[in-house]
């Protein structure tokens, strides 16, 4: 007990020490403040902007007579220069306006404006308290008519602010709290039972990484570092509790690999709601799916959605449902949403690990599974870029395929089994087709190839799929026969000439249209390769030798094979003609099947990097080496929500 309470405390004081250390030196390298007008700015840095415009090629924001940027807990020791790209944006250049540019209530400078982006520069002076405001303030507005009582000011498109001279350390709010939640994670790593050099090593690991959204512009200025304590310290509780729970409730304790995985999962999960929570992160479509959950809540459960031709499909509302029990805490919807499927993820990630275990008895290739699986690019494609639905969908369906690869053919483990299914199956109308088909091919598997066990366990699998299944058309499905109805005489009657054909560089419509399956099929195994990491694909390439060589059969080489077959199965889909509207929905329905079948290449590559880290030095470093890419390419997608 003494020796656990010695790692908790210097794991906790550790992991404030770094988390401060990480938080100044993420600072230090990059104090510069850029804000583009992409995006909405957050309310606490920004006021007097109105939502974002686009003209051409680039975006702007119209302030209304005064806007202010408000940085609190700037460092002042040195001064700040900060460079303002505006425009008027009138039509008769008499009535451009004067702009004011004014630090902290003082005018330094004024502009006149004009129809051109210009840059005009202020410099907020050194002084000894923390904080500033740079306030613009215009001569006149402009108002665009009736319908729009906006008072305009003048159009922005840039402000960017970097220190002069010296050395500007971030504001106390941010080291104070990335301290704080580097404690947590500490403390948490000891009471999940690591050693304490492990433990040391996680925590440096999460608080450099945490370093990065936390001093990215502008998070020091917002109550962001404050925010993620909280999360912190409820994923910190969570993974602890995770942890007693399997020590209290297990016949054996929990092995150290295993408790990695629920500390990498519960990292995992805290760097992600990170960065897609940042200030700089853009929505895309999570404020749709917010509205959707809204629709769900208001008791409207059927909606559809569109796409060329006037052709509709039935939107699935799986992971609304879930959620909405958990909205009682909370009315921001898009932050709950996130959480539930950043969540699924990282539960459904974990369970590779007793699958791997299970199956194959190899503690380093599961641990690395799990590694390679939070790492995996596209992942983080779909998941900054909103498709929720999706991401959960597949995150459901992972764990019923890992569920499976685990349960015997009795009545508690085939209810959570089928409760997990139909989840899966009213998550997507993509998840429905690509579950369904893996499950009824990894039952085949288990009849041909298992023994007696496992062919009783086949015909419960696929009685419980087809059960789950049918259940998902009688409950949503089945209440759009008006809706396949239109589409199948849509695709009867309509003219592709009549389909409006969205924007496309010149040519490329004909380029696609005109090559050959060869070509395709080579685009496609490009595209897949760049959206799971050629790391992970050339580790697969062993393991997959590795698998064939050692002839095994175990339930985990089995969902391999299943989700392979998947994603052959539907790999026409890439690679078939499709008319000019119709490709881009192609193309993204590969990527799903991708995101949904990738598993298998991370098993595979987890047991190629266990057999080469087990091998020679030579293949030790080459293993290492190919770990470390796929790291540094998660990492980049990661960075893409908010750098």
């Amino acid at each position: 007990m003494s020796e656990r309470i010695r790692i908790l405390v210097v794991a906790g004081i550790c992991g404030a020490l770094l988390g401060a250390f990480w938080v100044v030196g993420a600072y230090l390298w990059h104090p510069a403040i850029t804000l583009e007008m992409d995006r909405s700015l957050p309310r606490r840095l920004a006021s007097g902007f109105y939502d974002t415009e686009r003209a051409g090629e680039t975006t702007f924001a119209w302030t209304s007579q005064r806007a202010d940027i408000k940085l609190a807990g700037i460092r002042r020791r040195t001064p700040w220069s900060c460079a303002i790209t505006l425009r008027g944006g009138r039509s008769d250049p008499a009535t451009q306006p004067s702009v004011d540019l004014a630090s902290d209530g003082i005018v330094a400078q004024t502009v006149k404006a004009t129809n051109e982006f210009q840059d005009a520069t202020i410099v907020l002076p050194p002084r000894p308290s923390a904080g500033g405001v740079l306030t613009i303030t215009s001569s006149s507005t402009l108002s665009p008519g009736p319908s729009d009582p906006r008072q305009l000011g003048v159009q922005i498109d840039r402000i960017a602010c970097a220190p002069q001279s010296g050395v500007v350390w971030p504001p106390s709010t941010t080291i104070r709290d990335a301290a704080v939640t580097g404690a947590v994670f500490g403390a948490a790593f000891a009471l999940c039972g690591l050693t304490l050099a492990t433990a040391i090593v996680g925590v440096t690991l999460l608080t450099a990484l945490q370093a990065l959204p936390l001093s990215a512009a502008p998070a020091p200025y917002v109550p962001f570092s404050e925010t993620m304590i909280g999360f912190a310290v409820w994923i910190a509780m969570a993974a602890v509790a995770l942890v007693f729970a399997l020590d209290r409730f297990r016949s054996t304790a929990l092995q150290h690999t295993g408790r990695i995985v629920i500390v990498i999962s519960a990292g995992v999960l805290y760097l992600k709601l990170a960065g897609l929570l940042h200030p700089s992160k853009l929505p895309v479509d999570a404020v749709f799916h917010a509205h959707r959950l809204e629709w769900v809540l208001g008791g409207r459960y059927y909606f559809t959605q569109p796409m060329p031709g006037g052709v509709t499909f039935p939107y699935a509302i799986g992971l609304y449902v879930f959620a909405a029990p958990w909205s009682m805490f909370t009315q921001d919807y898009v932050t709950l949403l996130r959480v539930v499927v950043c969540s699924a993820q990282a539960i459904a990630g974990a369970l590779l690990y007793p699958v791997v275990v299970k199956a194959w008895g190899d503690r380093i290739a599961a641990v690395v599974a799990v590694l390679l699986f939070n790492v995996v690019p596209l992942s983080y494609g779909l998941l900054g870029n909103a498709n929720l639905t999706n991401s959960f969908g597949e995150a459901v369906a992972l764990a019923t395929v890992l569920t499976a690869s685990l349960i015997s053919a009795q009545a508690l483990p085939l209810v959570l089994f089928f409760f997990l299914s139909a989840l899966g199956f009213l998550s997507h109308v993509s998840t429905f087709a690509l579950l369904g088909l893996t499950l009824v091919t990894l039952a085949a598997l288990y009849a041909w190839f298992g023994g007696p066990a496992l062919r009783r366990l086949a015909s419960s699998i696929a009685a419980v799929s087809i059960v789950a299944a049918l259940l998902a058309v009688v409950v949503y499905y089945g209440h759009f026969g008006d809706v396949y109805r239109n589409a199948l005489k849509v695709r009867a009657t309509a003219n592709v000439s009549e389909i409006p054909k969205e924007p496309a560089p010149a040519g490329e419509a004909d380029v696609v249209a005109s090559a050959s399956l060869v070509s395709r099929i080579v685009n496609a195994a490009t595209f897949a390769i760049q959206v799971i990491g050629w790391p992970i694909v050339l580790l697969s390439f062993v393991g997959a030798w590795r698998l064939l060589t050692d002839g095994a059969r175990d339930r985990a080489s089995l969902a391999v094979v299943a989700w392979a077959a998947a994603c052959v199965a539907f790999l026409a889909v890439a690679v078939m003609r499709v008319d000019a509207p119709f490709q881009r929905y192609a193309a993204e329905f590969f990527g799903r099947v991708l995101l949904a079948t990738c598993p298998a290449a991370v098993l595979l590559a987890a047991r190629g990097a266990s057999w080469g880290w087990r091998g020679p030095l030579p293949a030790r470093i080459a293993c290492a080496s190919l770990l470390v890419c796929s790291g540094i390419l998660g990492l980049r997608s990661w960075l893409a929500w908010f750098v």
